[in-house]
């Protein structure tokens, strides 16, 4: 009699914490194979050398980049110390960082980018070409030139286009009366110049509009 009021006991005991063997509850089951756990995931993506390039604005001013703990390497060029922008005109130019020696001409092209067109114009607010021209030339080159793209061609002497290298300029007639335009030629057919339509920036040669147009090659003389 003792055993059965025993075994009596130990089943209520077991029917009364049956919830102890009751499956997990749904949310837990839930949280377990929730959405943002199935999308979790890790992909392993290439790296790629990319290089944050500045837009250019005619307030910017070229940031001085120097360093006593990295000294620059004699064998490359100071360029891409000193212009934030050198990567851009090496792509522009479709030439390695390395080529853009001369860093004036450089400072003087990135200050001036996207200065407005204006006939007579010889300020930040507003440019022509021969007033570019002659500025970036003095400060590049060292080399005094006259006012107009007529007076600066006269001055120059006549060479083939095959033979147009860093510093050269290119006249163009794009009006009645002959050479109305000039720009400077930088490499791989490129050339800086002030556009009526988009200011100061660079073009190329082989563009049909500028190949139809050019007149004459020339170099300052030394």
């Amino acid at each position: 009699m003792k055993y059965r009021i025993l075994h009596i006991a130990i089943v209520i005991i077991l029917l009364s914490s049956c919830s102890l063997l009751k499956p997990v509850s749904n949310s837990v089951t839930k949280s377990k194979s929730s959405p943002f756990m199935n999308q979790v995931s890790i992909t392993v993506q290439p790296v790629a050398a990319t290089y944050a390039l500045p837009n250019y604005s005619v307030t910017d001013k070229v940031e001085i980049v120097s360093s006593k703990e990295n000294k620059i390497n004699s064998s490359t060029s100071d360029i891409e110390q000193f212009i934030p922008a050198a990567f851009r005109f090496s792509l522009l130019l479709d030439i390695e960082v390395e080529a853009l020696k001369n860093r004036s001409l450089f400072d003087y092209i990135y200050r001036w980018w996207a200065t407005p067109y204006r006939i007579g114009g010889n300020s930040l607010t507003g440019v022509d070409c021969s007033g570019f021209i002659k500025g970036l030339t003095f400060e590049a080159f060292a080399k005094e030139l006259p006012r107009t793209s007529r007076e600066q061609s006269n001055v120059c002497n006549t060479i083939s286009k095959d033979e147009l290298q860093e510093g050269d300029l290119v006249f163009f007639k794009t009006s009645r009366g002959g050479i109305s335009h000039v720009g400077m030629y930088l490499a791989n057919n490129k050339f800086v110049h002030a556009s009526t339509s988009v200011g100061v920036t660079i073009s190329d040669l082989d563009e049909a509009y500028w190949k139809n147009r050019l007149v004459k090659v020339g170099r300052m003389p030394s």
